[in-house]
């Protein structure tokens, strides 16, 4: 049975400055006090409490039935500009957030005001042009002027890829302080036809080299302003005639890797675009383009499997970040991190994510996969693409991003796909956002992610299924922990000593295309996410003017708190779901004005 702290907070009116506060109520909603944890953002830190964000834009007046979007395991609805707060059950409702289409249009609105407790991100306007100044002005204006006033809402803009300058995403960050980057990009197209009517012409496959690029572009502002990314995920379909451009269905390897290469990119949000509007790819739209989300699809059902995995997941990766890039050794004034053992280092290419570039096809001549922007060949790597073993791959070197990987293999179990050959694999490597997260015990945690680059624009992900060997030194921890996606249980697994190896083991890793593993070595340190909570103590205070609840617990585990009107045959009714960043750590209360009395406990969560 878990240990249970209840609290009683006793209804009473506060008055300050004539003004009558709320009654001392705890809701569910994270107030961010800036003193705490300072180097995990207000963001982060609202992500480590919301978890990995999973979302799809709703449309308001559309068929949506808020069970479908469930069952799809999305965790926060997304609303197009306008909410429908009656769609979200009763008050406080689900996990919501929305579209902004100016200041004016702020929450609440319609009805929002008994949900802003569970409001999680509003997106300020969608795609400004902001390499013009005085539209970037505007947005930074606007950014400035709301933000007092939502401290526990994740606030950000999206532009499209390549939309925004770095000059632009700069001035942004340095004045607007935005909580968020966001950006969409959708990869999945088909030749523009004009000789049919509908011009949809042969699909376009991968490699997906531009999107990755911007991946990593926004991964590097984020890294720079230590705030998290947000990307969307491509769930429609169109023809556009005013640019001659055909977004095409996603095959399911394709699906799959929109979100779990986003991930390894270490993006905190992804956005399904669009959900349940007629250009859905996960529901069969009737003649008339309104038939919502009543008739779910095969792609439905695959991406409720890729949002259950991303969720499991996600319980470590919302407490994680990229490891330091490596650096030129004669830099003089090098930056945190590893420096390189070549002189010929060039500075400002990723190194902290790695590409095991696969082969192509094109006129009857076998290539490399190609790099995306800022990463570059290896200088040791072997040079004939032609020969499907031969290592090609970005810049890496031994013992930089971790003590012990030292060889790779990829092999196409599919057979079918890519002419037999092997299709690419991303690996990254991350770190806790705080080093209390590996407990008092340890320090300097790493966790790899491997991905499954290899897609098709047909057939099934297992027709993508590739071999994955990983080779680490035989000083390496005889298993590794990994996170299942599949079950969201870890699980050690031993790797065997290859023979003749002097003690070298290797990780085999049978994953389908689009899928990921994260997992991180054996060394009796605790795994982000996954941390044992202690018997959490619940203490209240009024704080600015503000009820506010503190609870004391283990940094990094779960716990749940619960409120119920009476301690006379109680029920019990869970408020929120979090992550402790810090200890103490307190929560704001949302509850409406008049609210009365209730008490409060909470639970540590194994």
């Amino acid at each position: 049975m878990p240990v249970a702290s209840p609290l009683k907070i006793r209804k009473s009116i506060i008055r300050q400055n004539a003004s009558i506060c709320r009654a001392l109520i705890l809701a569910s909603l994270v107030s961010i006090t800036p003193d705490l944890h300072a180097q995990i953002s207000k963001a982060n830190q609202i992500l480590i409490s919301r978890g990995l964000q999973l979302q799809g834009l709703v449309q308001w007046d559309d068929f949506f039935h808020l069970d479908t979007y469930s069952n799809a395991n999305y965790n926060t609805i997304d609303w197009g500009w306008t909410s429908s707060p009656s769609q979200m059950g009763p008050p406080p409702g689900v996990p919501w957030s929305r579209w902004v289409s100016a200041d004016t249009n702020m929450p609440p609105q319609n009805g929002e005001d008994a949900y802003l407790s569970n409001l999680v991100s509003l997106q300020l306007a969608d795609e400004w042009f902001i390499d013009d100044g005085p539209t970037r002005t505007n947005l930074i204006n606007w950014f400035n002027s709301v933000r007092s006033n939502w401290p526990n809402t994740i606030l950000f803009h999206n532009n499209y890829g390549g939309q925004a300058s770095d000059a632009a995403l700069a001035d942004l960050i340095a004045r607007g302080r935005p909580d968020m980057l966001s950006f969409d990009m959708y990869p999945f197209v088909s030749v523009w036809d004009g000789s049919v009517s509908n011009h949809i012409g042969a699909p376009i496959g991968g490699p997906f080299t531009g999107w990755y690029g911007e991946l990593r572009r926004y991964r590097q502002w984020g890294i720079n302003a230590q705030i998290p990314f947000s990307t969307y995920v491509q769930t429609f379909h169109s023809v556009e005639d005013y640019d001659t451009r055909v977004y095409r269905y996603p095959s399911p390897s394709e699906l799959r890797l929109n979100t779990f290469a986003a991930l390894a990119f270490n993006a905190k949000s992804l956005i399904g675009f669009t959900y349940n509007s007629g250009a859905t790819v996960l529901f069969d739209i009737l003649p008339n383009g309104y038939s919502g989300d009543t008739y779910p699809n095969t792609l439905y059902t695959e991406q409720a499997d890729i949002n259950r995995r991303a969720k499991n997941l996600g319980k470590a990766l919302v407490c994680l970040q990229p490891i330091y890039d490596l650096h030129n050794p004669n830099d003089a004034n090098p930056p945190p991190g590893p420096a390189s053992g070549e002189t010929i280092f060039p500075d400002g290419i990723t190194t902290s994510i790695m590409f095991l570039q696969g082969r192509t096809v094109s006129g009857g001549a076998t290539n490399a996969t190609p790099l995306p922007n800022s990463f570059v060949s290896d200088p040791e790597e072997q040079t004939n693409p032609a020969n499907p073993g031969a290592l090609i791959y970005s810049w890496w070197e031994f013992a930089k991003n971790d003590p012990w990987f030292i060889g790779w293999g990829v092999t196409n179990q599919g057979g079918v796909e890519n002419n037999g050959l092997p299709g690419e694999v991303i690996i990254a490597w991350f770190k806790p956002l705080d080093e209390s997260f590996d407990g008092p015990s340890f320090t300097n945690e790493v966790y790899m992610m491997v991905v499954n680059a290899l897609t098709a624009t047909n057939g099934t992900a297992a027709d993508c299924l590739q071999e994955i060997k990983l080779n680490f030194s035989s000083s390496v921890p005889s298993a590794v922990v990994m996170l299942d996606s599949e079950t969201g249980l870890l699980q050690t697994n031993t790797m065997p000593v290859l023979v003749g190896t002097s003690g070298r083991r290797q990780l085999i890793l049978d994953l389908n295309g689009g899928d990921a593993a994260l997992f991180k070595f054996a060394d009796n340190a605790p795994f982000v996410g996954f941390v044992l909570p202690s018997r959490p103590q619940l203490t209240f205070q009024i704080q600015s003017g503000m009820p506010t609840i503190t609870i004391q617990g283990t940094i990094g585990a779960h716990y749940e708190l619960q409120s119920s009107p009476t301690l006379e045959n109680p029920t019990w009714t869970a408020l929120t779901n979090f992550l402790l960043p810090g200890s103490p750590y307190q929560f704001s209360d949302g509850a409406p004005p008049g609210a009365g009395a209730r008490f409060y406990r909470a639970i540590g969560i194994p």
